[in-house]
């Protein structure tokens, strides 16, 4: 969808994203047939059943959400019942990288890839469709604990850096108006051109990649002057 709103074309017919939709659906109900799971829907990647944004659960169901227009009633009912058995995992604001695990406070995991910081897309995008309260509420929800524990020590990118953090603040300032998202995301910026960060922070490998790297931090910073356009990058729940 993000491609085809830059790029003013169709990238896949109608057709071809039924056709992949409905692969992912069957897949993740055999799977969890297979393994026996109380919700209908379920994936591993590299045997590991992840939650968050990705390589889990969260983004897939986001993505169909994305998609539900070439999806049938009954499918429709796999991803939200998945959509709402995933949120009952919450654990304090957060969510443990897979499922079945809890979260130990030494080791818990705020990042975009893994936790809060991603799962709230999925929200965000339920929210945005039926409006019900509770998906607002636990984005809202994932925004504090942001707050509280999101200045990372492991690099300014958006995959599990400052910037994957701040960019919740702009999802929240853009689904409720509040401008105290817009502080709190200038916070988070600020802080990476302290010493703090620069002495204290890892410094990626692929110094120039999306996810890791320069080039998302640099999205943040674009998008933190335009809050009313922002989106994550090629993660967007608005189109």
């Amino acid at each position: 969808m993000v491609l085809k709103q830059r790029l003013g074309m169709e990238i896949l017919s109608k057709d071809q994203m039924k056709s992949i939709c409905q692969a992912i659906i069957e897949s993740g109900r055999q799977y969890a047939r297979r393994k026996r799971k109380p919700f209908p829907l379920m994936f591993s990647y590299y045997g590991t059943e992840y939650l968050g944004a990705a390589h889990g659960l969260s983004s897939v169901l986001q993505m169909l959400l994305s998609y539900q227009d070439v999806l049938s009633g009954a499918e429709k009912d796999l991803v939200w019942q998945s959509l709402d058995f995933l949120m009952s995992q919450e654990q304090n604001c957060n969510w443990p990288a897979e499922l079945g695990a809890a979260i130990q406070r030494e080791k818990e995991l705020v990042h975009w890839c893994h936790g809060a910081p991603g799962v709230a897309y999925l929200f965000a995008k339920a929210y945005l469709i039926n409006k019900k309260p509770q998906y607002l509420d636990t984005c809202i929800r994932c925004g504090e604990l942001v707050w509280q524990k999101g200045l990372l020590k492991k690099g300014p990118g958006i995959c599990h850096g400052v910037a994957g953090s701040a960019y919740v603040f702009l999802l929240l300032y853009r689904l409720t108006g509040n401008r105290k998202y817009i502080y709190r995301a200038q916070r988070f910026a600020e802080f990476l051109f302290t010493e703090e960060f620069k002495s204290g922070s890892r410094w990626p490998s692929s110094v120039c990649s999306l996810f890791e790297g320069l080039s998302g931090t640099v999205c943040f910073l674009v998008d933190l002057l335009q809050p009313e356009q922002a989106e994550f990058p090629l993660f967007s729940v608005f189109v």
